[in-house]
């Protein structure tokens, strides 16, 4: 009786070997390209949250811009120089009030000093007085507002010791003072960051500017007036095997309460008033 049962040939395992070491070849590939392309994307993914992160930060900073003004204070100021007598010429001053003893006055406490909150900023640089100050300890001693400075400076890449870019710093001080441009501490917000450009909307101007300072060095428009609106241009490069990727976001953030003088006349002036009863 004839076995009737046959195997494989060798051209036949040989034909199978190749074809299965092809399909081998293709899934590897394919999974290879897979990863690379999902690594790709997720650092796209990150460059682009960590500038959105950033501009939120700068947002919040700026909502919250804290224009300090002591209005009971100015509001005493305004009632003494109403009801101050009037000066005719030839007339002599009025009679100075009496000295205070002494004894009285070494009781006197020491004269408070009003806190003054300044914003200076240009077309690269931002510092002024926030409220976005987060209380991280339970019932700490520390003031609701701080101190902020935005500026563009050079700083090593956390991922390449050997290389370096442009980045974005934030400086933060709880420490308010006369010159909001200096003192504190800084951390690095952004790399790898190629424009940082900022304008400056407010009354007395009839377009954007580049420049406001509320301090000493302010114009008639800015001296002591808060900006309503600034506008944020932020873009980073990246280069990454010889080609650049850029990522830019424009922004216009609203000051929520600039608190200037006109301002609150307005404001004040723009409550409803009582009306009569209709006869």
């Amino acid at each position: 009786m004839r076995n009737n049962r046959r195997g494989f040939t060798m051209i036949e395992m040989m034909i199978t070997i190749a074809i299965l070491a092809t399909l081998t070849l293709l899934t590897s590939q394919s999974i290879s390209q897979a990863v690379k392309a999902k690594l790709k994307l997720q650092d796209q993914i990150d460059d682009v949250s960590r500038l959105r992160d950033a501009v939120r930060l700068i947002e919040r900073d700026i909502n919250l811009a804290y224009h300090y003004r002591d209005i009971e204070k100015e509001l005493e100021q305004i009632l003494k120089k109403k009801n101050a007598p009037p000066t005719q010429p030839g007339q002599p001053p009025a009679t100075p009030p009496a000295p205070i003893p002494n004894d009285q006055a070494n009781r006197r406490e020491v004269p408070r000093r009003d806190p003054e909150t300044h914003f200076v900023g240009a077309g690269d640089s931002l510092n002024f007085v926030t409220m976005n100050n987060a209380r991280t300890v339970r019932n700490s001693q520390q003031a609701d507002f701080i101190e902020i400075g935005y500026s563009l400076k050079d700083c090593k890449n956390l991922r390449d010791d050997k290389g370096s870019s442009k980045c974005l710093w934030r400086r933060s001080t709880p420490f308010v003072d006369l010159d909001v441009t200096k003192g504190g501490d800084e951390i690095v917000l952004l790399e790898n960051v190629s424009e940082f450009k900022l304008r400056y909307m407010g009354k007395g101007k009839q377009d954007w500017v580049t420049d406001w300072r509320t301090d000493a060095g302010g114009d008639g428009a800015t001296k002591g007036k808060f900006p309503q609106a600034v506008e944020v241009s932020l873009t980073i490069e990246k280069k990454v095997k010889a080609k650049s990727k850029k990522y830019s976001v424009q922004v216009i953030v609203p000051i929520h309460f600039p608190n200037n003088p006109e301002e609150g006349a307005n404001a004040q002036s723009s409550w409803p008033q009582e009306q009569p009863p209709a006869q």
